[in-house]
C-alpha cells in the first residue's frame, strides 16, 4: 500500500511519479538482497485492521533478508511476549513502542535508503509484578549465515549511547518511569 497524501496527484497528471516514497518497483530485482521489513511489526498489532495497516510502503525498509527472517524476527516476537505482560486495567496490552533505522551508505534504485542499523525499544507497566519493564534491541542490517542468530538484550541507556555515538547525540527514548 502507499500513501496517497504523500504524492498527491498534479492538475492533469495522469501518472503520479511516487518522489515522496517508495513504491514495490522499488525493492523489485535488486541487487542487494534486501526485502521489505517492517518498521511497526506486524505481529505486534492488536487486531486484524492494526495488523493490515502495517504493509505501508511508509512501514517498510528495506532489511536483508536473512537479518529479517533470523535474528530481527525472533526479536519481535521475544518483545511481542514480553509486552504481552504489560495489561491495563480492561486486561489489555499497553505498551510505548519506538522503533527506527539509522541511514546506510546504499540505495535501492537511487532512491530507498537501506539502513546499516535496525533498532527497538518498548516500555510498559506490569501490573502483575507492579513495576516498570522496558528493554532495546538494535541490530546490523548484514547477511546472516545463521538461523540460530540472536539480537542480544540491552537497556534504554545502552541503546541512547549507541544512538548518540551511530546517529544523533542526546538521544531520550522515554520520559518518566522507563528511564
Amino acid at each position: 500500500m502507499i500513501e496517497s497524501e504523500l504524492d498527491p496527484p498534479v492538475a492533469e497528471m495522469t501518472v503520479l511519479t511516487y518522489a515522496n516514497q517508495a513504491i514495490s518497483e522499488d525493492y523489485q530485482n535488486n541487487n542487494y538482497n534486501v526485502n521489505r521489513g517492517h518498521l511497526f511489526p506486524c505481529r505486534h498489532a492488536a487486531d486484524v485492521v492494526t495488523a493490515e495497516s502495517t504493509f505501508t510502503l511508509t512501514n517498510a525498509v528495506p532489511q536483508k533478508k536473512s537479518f529479517n527472517e533470523y535474528s530481527w524476527s525472533s526479536m519481535e516476537d521475544e518483545t511481542k511476549n514480553i509486552m504481552n505482560t504489560c495489561k491495563n486495567n480492561n486486561n489489555e496490552v499497553l505498551a510505548h513502542v519506538l522503533t527506527g533505522a539509522i541511514p546506510g551508505d546504499s540505495k535501492l534504485k537511487q532512491k530507498v535508503n537501506i539502513p546499516s542499523y535496525m533498532w527497538m525499544a518498548f516500555c510498559c507497566y506490569n501490573s502483575m509484578e507492579k513495576k516498570w519493564v522496558s528493554q532495546a534491541y538494535w541490530g546490523e542490517n548484514i547477511e546472516e549465515d545463521s538461523k540460530n542468530k540472536t539480537i542480544d538484550k540491552k537497556s534504554l541507556q545502552e541503546i541512547q549511547e549507541f544512538l548518540g555515538k551511530a546517529w544523533v547525540k542526546n538521544v531520550q527514548l522515554f520520559k518518566k518511569d522507563c528511564t
